[in-house]
């Protein structure tokens, strides 16, 4: 028996090799390879004396040749395979050890590698071994990864030198798994550097992590991680706590990017986001001089919503936030870094996870991506800003008004449509005061806003804004507006009943803004 040992990961091969021999395998292998191994006094044979012909033009010439591939592919259940293998000297390859040249980790540990570079790095003969010894799995079995040693050199040692064929198909799907990834990463990489649409979308079932359940408990759920990214929620480990929950995932996710979106609010004095999030929604947000008031103003935005919570920050969260909670029941804490002091607080609070995750570091190129009913439905993220204001009213929109506009809107944005936004203004910092969202009829999110508002004793609407996300397609939310003596709206515009709608402003001495920019979100 013959295996061909062709790696550019020299992880326990000394192990690897010793049990072929032993087990009475001949070991084939490559140039780096087979360095190695006499480096380890282990005997072998080289490709090349399989091949008839030398390692050529830099390498890039190995292992791809007609006796190789004819000695791993040629079906040994079929007569006629057999003796013409025979006929030309073939002789059966029945291992094959090969992992890939490190294309993806070049990627994402140098970005300034050159297509030169890159293009050095994409392995053509593994692949092709790869596939070959994964297609004939009945006689053949291939390994990928120094992790299936162990379980390999223990299939020999029960089965008297040889694999199960249970192991071998188990082998040959992760070879597959292996090499679909590869190619698919490899598409997507160069997508990018040539300018072209993504169109390839790979969920690296690699690295995926079962969890406990889905949206509900009888519905059974997986953590995928994008093979092009190497940085994101998916990849943040807490610092305590019980593993993430398929829930939690969405909701720290909404929580990231609404504070990354507030965060972008440009103010002299109010710098520090908080956000809190209850089933997608930001029950509560704010932007103030410090963590410890944008927490206050968050939370009391909402309180009855905002327990089981999930809240992030944009600056390291300290023993005062850890101790303002206090008996308070949330479900997960985000923030760049946490003290000392509140980490040894919080761990009085066994099941509250605490990820250390900077919101300003999410990828805003990543593509979202939604399934349907025989397909997914693509899009790239929402990243509107609305830095221009355009005042369309005959009243004016006060200058000192427009970072509470833009905080307003940005909170807005992440609220499920048809969503209202009413935020105010304090000594300490802007924070949403009423939301409406999630309803078909725009006029019942105002409403809403405005209870939620007033069960908050916040009732000078006439110093709040008032954000929708989408336009008003008629003038009753302008009369509501006005009965609750609201001065302030902003909305991004363009309804064929937009001169109706600017017509009731007017006539109610309402400061209307459009935007130019729709932030629906479904």
């Amino acid at each position: 028996m013959q295996a061909l040992l062709s790696v550019s990961n020299k992880t326990n091969l000394s192990q690897l090799a010793n049990s072929l021999i032993k087990h009475n395998f001949q070991i084939i292998s490559t140039g780096g390879t087979g360095k190695a191994l006499k480096d380890l006094n282990i005997e072998f044979i080289p490709i090349e004396k399989i091949t008839g012909n030398p390692e050529a033009f830099g390498g890039r010439m190995k292992t791809i040749s007609f006796q190789v591939l004819s000695a791993i592919l040629f079906n040994r259940n079929v007569e006629e395979d057999i003796l013409k293998a025979c006929q030309l000297g073939i002789t059966s390859i029945d291992v094959v050890v090969c992992n890939l040249y490190p294309f993806v980790d070049v990627v994402k540990n140098n970005s300034h590698a050159t297509d030169e570079e890159l293009i050095e790095n994409i392995d053509i003969g593994g692949p092709t071994m790869i596939r070959a010894a994964a297609k004939n799995y009945e006689a053949v079995t291939v390994l990928t990864h120094p992790d299936q040693y162990e379980e390999f050199i223990s299939e020999l040692e029960n089965n008297q030198g040889i694999t199960s064929k249970s192991f071998r198909k188990k082998m040959a799907l992760s070879a597959f798994q292996l090499t679909s990834f590869y190619d698919s990463f490899i598409a997507s990489t160069f997508e990018k550097r040539f300018d072209q649409i993504n169109t390839t979308i790979y969920l690296d079932s690699t690295k995926t992590k079962k969890l406990r359940y889905g949206e509900n408990p009888h519905q059974k759920a997986w953590l995928y991680r994008d093979c092009n990214s190497s940085n994101g929620l998916a990849f943040a480990e807490p610092l305590q706590g019980k593993e993430l929950s398929h829930n939690n995932y969405l909701d720290a996710d909404a929580a990231l990017k609404s504070n990354r979106d507030i965060s972008k609010v440009k103010h002299p004095q109010f710098t520090s986001a908080c956000t809190v999030v209850k089933h997608l929604n930001p029950c509560g947000a704010a932007l103030a001089k410090s963590s410890l008031d944008a927490l206050k103003l968050a939370w009391n935005g909402d309180p009855i919503s905002s327990f089981g919570s999930i809240i992030c920050f944009n600056q390291e969260v300290t023993q005062e936030i850890s101790e303002w909670l206090g008996d308070k029941f949330v479900e997960v804490i985000i923030a760049p870094s946490f003290s000392k002091t509140a980490l040894e607080s919080f761990s009085k609070k066994k099941n509250l996870r605490l990820i250390p995750f900077d919101p300003n570091a999410i990828n805003c190129d990543q593509l979202v991506v939604r399934s349907i009913s025989g397909g997914y439905v693509v899009q790239t993220e929402d990243t509107g800003l609305d830095r221009e204001f355009q005042t369309v009213s005959n009243t004016k929109f006060p200058n000192e008004k427009k970072d509470l506009a833009h905080f307003a809107v940005m909170v807005t944005k992440h609220l499920r449509s048809n969503a209202i936004g009413l935020a105010r203004e304090d000594h300490s910092g802007f924070t949403l005061a009423g939301a409406g969202m999630g309803n078909p009829n725009r006029v019942i999110s105002l409403q809403e806003a405005i209870n939620k508002a007033k069960e908050n004793n916040q009732t000078n609407f006439s110093e709040m804004i008032l954000a929708s996300d989408a336009f008003f397609p008629f003038a009753d939310s302008i009369e509501l507006a006005k009965t609750n003596n609201i001065k302030y709206i902003i909305e991004p515009g363009g309804s064929m009943r937009d001169d109706e709608v600017i017509k009731a402003c007017n006539e109610n001495n309402i400061s209307l803004v459009f935007t130019g920019t729709r932030h629906f979100r479904h």
